[in-house]
């Protein structure tokens, strides 16, 4: 390569990394703590952690359901996930009596619950914060996934820079030149060792770049179940759980289902995922629909049926997040995290002084903030605007509004909204939206006491009737009696369950 050419990509590529360092070493580390970002908010809850073998893991999805079912029977089950890791018990994904997500972990031989966590925890944020700045918004993650362009082009180009680079693997770097040379070698020493997973990172990045842009593939579609008039049917239980289970492994051969989920509507199936033998599993999972009245199978899937980029989302997946060898890919891929995000900043710190010589005198933070220039009001903007979203999501106020279904009305009749989740100790502030025409006066019951009257109050075809709840330790039921012009009487009961926190 001809001189111009190779100092014009070393100019872009200096310009690049000074403006653009600092956002990379941020999504370098957020990612780095992603990897084990549920064991790092896990460290504190002993009970959830589990040394058991596979071959000893024994409790089926019936044993599990009933587990739960035992515990918090008001919960709604919607699906269950054996061996998420080696190192954890199972997890079953619910919604409580008062309609707030939990996950239930249970264990893994008796399907007894040892606990249970609630959503937006450290790597729930954590991710939130690494895909979309907090924000939640598909046009901010395809933004942050295109950077992965960059991200390539970075890599390309410095390989292209550092000639003969194949002879630097082992060069140590040397402080006898001062800090400009110790930090021009070490930059360059840490770029080859985390070169695997520079690439990896910039190639998985552009595949979930495509994906956000609709290039999604193809799944195959099991047929729908027979018209039912409830979500569950009228049997439903352990014993149909397992019998579904037991159908779902002579469906595949060698099909060893770990993920059930649960119909959340009319029209919904039993759906099994799992290891299929003699597929691997770098390339998805199998995948049985059955049908929950009849047991029939609608539909029998090995991972080479699905078609396009899908076929390739679970191996993107294992390699973005350093799960392709268990608790070795995830030590490795936290080991040369920390490299890449040395990587950037030791980069911003070369560039920086190149860029400002001027600066020479001042110390390596100001330097950076100097040799950006424009681009550190752009920084300021993105650190005020998370920090505006974090106080939106997080700060007073924000509090996850809940709503929970009668279990003897439906909700086109009356449902109750919450403002907060149901907590020990906490008054709660409850509403019953009445949908019912013509109901005039309310009074409820709360634990089979007294009952007491509620003020209606007319908003458009709604009615609201509000009270305050203190919860109780062992149960929360309340029984609304909705009271008509002609003594007719409505009731609907609404079963919270006990809190968990």
């Amino acid at each position: 390569m001809n001189r111009k050419l190779r100092n014009s990509l070393f100019k872009l590529h200096t310009w690049l990394g000074l403006h653009l360092s600092l956002f990379f070493a941020f999504m370098f580390l957020t990612g780095t703590l992603l990897v084990a970002g549920f064991e790092l908010e896990s460290i504190g809850r002993p009970a959830i952690w589990t040394t058991i073998d596979k071959e000893e893991r024994t409790a089926s999805f019936g044993t599990i359901y009933d587990g739960i079912k035992e515990t918090h029977p008001e919960s709604s089950i919607y699906l269950m996930f054996k061996r998420p890791t080696p190192w954890f018990a199972d997890r079953t994904f619910s919604r409580t009596g008062w309609g707030e997500s939990v996950s239930f972990w249970t264990n893994p031989v008796t399907g007894d619950v040892v606990g249970a966590t609630r959503p937006n925890g450290f790597r729930d944020i954590l991710r939130d914060l690494h895909d979309t700045f907090l924000t939640e918004k598909r046009v901010v993650f395809m933004l942050v996934s295109a950077t992965s362009v960059i991200l390539l082009f970075q890599i390309v180009s410095g390989l292209i820079i550092y000639r003969r680079f194949w002879k630097g693997f082992f060069r140590w770097p040397s402080r006898a030149g001062g800090l400009r040379a110790w930090a021009g070698s070490t930059h360059r020493l840490t770029a080859l060792w985390s070169m695997p997973l520079l690439i990896v990172t910039a190639v998985t990045s552009f595949y979930f770049l495509l994906g956000s842009l609709g290039f999604e593939g193809t799944y195959p579609q099991p047929k729908p179940p027979v018209p039912r008039e409830t979500v569950l049917p009228v049997n439903f239980g352990s014993d149909l759980i397992d019998q579904a289970e037991a159908r779902a492994r002579d469906a595949l051969p060698g099909f060893d289902p770990f993920i059930m989920t649960l119909p959340d509507k009319k029209a919904g199936a039993f759906d099994f995922s799992g290891h299929v033998a003699g597929h691997s599993g770098f390339f998805g999972s199998g995948s049985v629909s059955i049908d929950p009245v009849t047991l029939e199978i609608l539909g029998a899937y090995t991972p080479n049926e699905i078609g396009g980029l899908a076929y390739w989302k679970p191996l993107m997946d294992m390699l973005h997040f350093g799960l392709w060898a268990g608790a070795f890919s995830m030590v490795l891929w936290i080991i040369l995290g920390l490299f890449t995000t040395g990587l950037a900043l030791t980069g911003a710190l070369i560039f920086a002084g190149r860029l400002a010589p001027e600066a020479a005198h001042l110390g390596p933070v100001k330097r950076i903030w100097r040799g950006m220039g424009w681009t550190r009001w752009a920084y300021l903007l993105l650190v005020m605007g998370i920090i505006a979203v974090a106080v939106l999501r997080f700060g007073p106020g924000s509090n996850t509004k809940t709503s929970a279904l009668a279990v003897d009305a439906p909700p086109s009749v009356v449902w109750m909204f919450m403002h907060a989740p149901l907590r020990r100790d906490t008054p709660l502030d409850v509403e019953l939206r009445i949908s019912e025409p013509d109901v005039e006066t309310v009074s409820i019951e709360i634990n089979g006491k007294e009952a007491q009257s509620l003020e209606v109050v007319q908003t458009g075809e709604t009615a609201i009737a509000s009270f305050q709840l203190l919860p109780s330790d062992t149960e929360n039921t309340i029984v609304a009696h909705l009271q008509k012009p002609d003594a007719d009487t409505r009731t609907a009961t609404f079963r919270l369950g006990q809190p968990i926190w």
